[in-house]
């Protein structure tokens, strides 16, 4: 009898030890990720924003892709309302939206200079809890050339498209 109990009490600590209490438990029904965000900036060769400096009027773009609700939206100068040095990067760009597919195309028609752009992108599949997914862009490819995407900040990615 004695070596059932000892067996009892042995088994019911390994079972109580063998849970992770590690593991944060995530309640689901209020978990808010944060998902990624796409910015282009269009600049010259020496790097000058086209927008900023009035060649390129942001009323005279318009936003195509290769997927359902393909769009973007003009991010005007100081649009975020804080100072941070990395956030003043996106001011004057075009924040394009994210779909959740792997390869995607934007063409980004600016009626001002009469330039058509083709922006072929990839992205990566990302997997958070709760059975969260997103696709978060990885670069992009303009005329045979890498489209750089830089991270400033968190899941916000901006390229600069020379032109």
């Amino acid at each position: 009898m004695k070596k059932i109990i000892l067996l009892i009490i042995t088994v019911t600590i390994f079972m109580g030890c063998s849970k992770n209490d590690d593991e944060e438990e995530i309640d689901c029904s209020l978990y808010d990720p944060i998902f990624p965000s796409l910015y282009v900036r269009i600049v010259d060769s020496t790097g000058a924003n086209l927008i900023d400096n009035g060649t390129i009027d942001p009323n005279n773009i318009s936003v195509e892709g290769d997927f359902p609700g393909a769009g973007f939206q003009f991010v005007p100068e100081n649009e975020f309302l804080n100072s941070y040095a990395d956030l003043r990067e996106l001011d004057n760009s075009l924040r394009l939206f994210n779909p959740n597919e792997s390869k995607f195309r934007y063409t980004i028609n600016l009626d001002d200079i009469d330039e058509t752009i083709n922006i072929d992108f990839t992205a990566e599949l990302t997997k958070l809890p709760c059975a969260i997914t997103f696709f978060k862009p990885d670069e992009g490819v303009y005329k045979d050339e890498i489209l750089e995407l830089r991270e400033v900040r968190s899941l916000q990615f901006v390229g600069d498209l020379k032109i």
